[in-house]
């Protein structure tokens, strides 16, 4: 039993070895003649595995790689897809099995003394070549030329009409025109009508049939996928900003029906020729489109989520979190476009070398848009104004409602929209009023001159009383000073500073503050004075005596009790009485429902 286990043993370590040798073999480049006859070797391994449809086998991908290695596919757009790839193979092979006699044989080989000056071998008879390459990884090996390769179509049309070496040989491409690819199965295909098989033009009629199918089924999944992203919308926005995602999900919706369309056509229908190339751009610029889109549509989404979570979107950071999100969105379309130009086939070096030859004339081209975004990015890194500030810039008073790349936005007191470019708005001076710490309120009251002296001075005393004992008001400075006599009355300037920024509050606190200063007027007996046209006709009653008598009755206490109130009050008093009033009144409808 042991010597059995032994023997098996020994037969399964000298096996194993000999069949990994025979199904992977690595592609010979140093030389012309190596070349050939790996790319034959590989190919004919290859095309077995795609007649039997098992391209997915270990034995065909290396077979796959080892006939890519061959050849050099640089100029081919779409190089990277296995139908193109195949294709290139099919043609080439097509070409090769009819040239006449050994003139595929006659390439210089590695043994050959001339094969050191040989740095392009011509097939006979053919522009057909194999040319060395002395840059990159592949320096020193003899590939078939992107020339050689871009020229396959117009060659197998030529030589057509030859017939093959082998006399027996299957004609492989007319075979790869008419059946489909890995992902359908040929039992299927072959089983449709022969009239399906036909060729009109350069695909066969069933192939033609999917297509449409393939194009009419992806309209309406697309249709379908906006629709449902804008019901989404509609149906979660009571749930808040976070939860409107219809627009992202159904962009990712399309470019999952895009990806899925172009596998069916790459892998499944199969097409060929000029027809692939053009749906595959087309496809392939249909999906960067969508994805440029999506890429836009997350960083804005992300930025608006951002700029809500900051003061509802009334925050010059969100502003510009939101231009961020546009920039760098930007560079990722860019970046992603590059990507996809090098996919397609197509060199980007040629593209690079136009740009700094015509940098430039575009950058003198762009040279107000780059100040208007110069300036845009200064107004944000300056930090002097935010959205929704009111501002005076110039003569004009308006609410800041944008600050782009180009231009800012601002709503006027009119409700009109100005938009200015950057660069004229960051070199105008910008009176920011809704930075004010805190508001001026200053008002000159017009009192009926028939009023005492004791009652002018109540009236201030009392006036001051209230400015001092308001809550909203700053202590320093506090102004009720009796200026001057004016044109039918006495004039009393009252100044004062409320601590608020908002204009809305500022005027409800100046509105409490004036009130009170009216309730203080007629208080001591005095009377806001009007036109003399107006007291002539004697709607105004006389001012009480009473009331005159008592005003001076409280000068005179202050006088007595040494605490009489002018210029000033005393430090010890402004201290007491500070803050003493209730606002807004414990009666208030703001109150209540705070």
């Amino acid at each position: 039993m042991i010597k059995i286990l032994i023997m098996l043993c020994v037969f399964l370590t000298t096996s194993l070895p000999a069949v990994a040798s025979s199904d992977y073999v690595f592609a010979d480049t140093s030389s012309p003649k190596a070349t050939v006859e790996s790319f034959v070797a590989s190919s004919d391994v290859l095309i077995e595995y795609w007649r039997n449809e098992q391209l997915e086998a270990p034995q065909a991908q290396h077979a796959y790689l080892q006939v890519m290695r061959t050849m050099d596919l640089s100029q081919i757009p779409n190089r990277n897809r296995t139908v193109v790839v195949m294709e290139r193979v099919l043609l080439l092979r097509e070409v090769l099995d009819r040239l006449e006699g050994d003139a595929l044989w006659e390439a210089p080989a590695l043994e050959s003394d001339s094969l050191v000056s040989v740095e392009r071998w011509r097939i006979p008879n053919t522009d057909l070549a194999i040319v060395r390459h002395d840059l990159d990884d592949k320096q020193g090996q003899y590939l078939f030329s992107p020339g050689t390769m871009q020229q396959l179509p117009r060659w197998y049309r030529s030589m057509l009409v030859l017939p093959y070496r082998d006399q027996g040989r299957v004609e492989y491409y007319q075979e790869f025109l008419v059946n489909p690819g890995p992902l359908f199965p040929k039992q299927f295909i072959q089983s449709l009508p022969s009239q399906l098989m036909q060729l009109y033009g350069p695909l066969p009629l069933w192939q033609w049939g999917s297509l449409v199918g393939v194009f009419f089924v992806c309209n309406f999944l697309i249709r379908l996928s906006f629709f449902l992203g804008e019901y989404w919308n509609a149906r979660w926005e009571v749930k808040g900003i976070k939860w409107k995602v219809g627009k992202i999900l159904s962009l990712i919706g399309v470019v999952v029906i895009l990806f899925l369309a172009r596998k069916v056509i790459d892998d499944g229908i199969w097409i060929t020729g000029g027809v692939y190339q053009f749906l595959s751009s087309t496809f392939l610029l249909g999906q960067f489109f969508f994805v440029s889109w999506l890429i836009m549509a997350l960083f804005n989404y992300f930025a608006t989520i951002y700029a809500f979570n900051k003061h509802n979107g009334q925050h010059v950071d969100s502003s510009l979190i939101t231009v961020l999100a546009r920039i760098f969105g930007g560079l990722t379309i860019v970046i992603f476009g590059v990507y996809i130009i090098e996919f397609m086939g197509f060199s980007i070096s040629p593209i690079l070398a136009g740009i700094g030859v015509g940098g430039l004339a575009v950058a003198l081209a762009i040279r107000p848009v780059l100040e208007n975004v110069i300036n845009g990015l200064t107004l944000y890194a300056d930090g002097g104004i935010k959205i929704g500030e009111l501002c005076k810039y110039g003569d004009k008073l308006g609410t800041i409602e944008s600050i782009g790349l180009r231009s800012t936005r601002i709503r006027t007191l009119e409700r009109s929209l100005i938009t200015i470019p950057n660069s004229e708005f960051a070199n105008m001076e910008i009176d920011n009023l809704e930075r004010r710490d805190k508001r001026r309120m200053e008002h000159v009251f017009r009192v009926r001159a028939e009023l005492t002296q004791d009652q002018l001075k109540l009236l201030l005393v009392n006036t001051r009383r209230i400015l001092l004992q308001h809550p909203k008001l700053e202590e320093e400075p506090v102004r009720v000073r009796f200026m001057g006599v004016g044109e039918f009355a006495v004039l009393v300037n009252v100044v004062a500073y409320i601590r608020c920024r908002d204009h809305e509050e500022f005027m409800a606190v100046q509105e409490d503050v004036l009130f009170s200063i009216v309730q203080q007027t007629e208080a001591v007996g005095a009377q806001l004075a009007f036109s003399n046209q107006y007291q002539f006709a004697g709607n105004l009653a006389a001012i009480d005596e009473e009331l005159k008598e008592k005003a001076a009755q409280t000068v005179q206490h202050w006088h007595d009790s040494s605490n009489y109130p002018f210029p000033d009050f005393s430090y010890e008093y402004k201290y007491e009485i500070k803050d003493s009033i209730v606002y807004p009144v414990k009666t208030s409808a703001t109150r209540q429902s705070g």
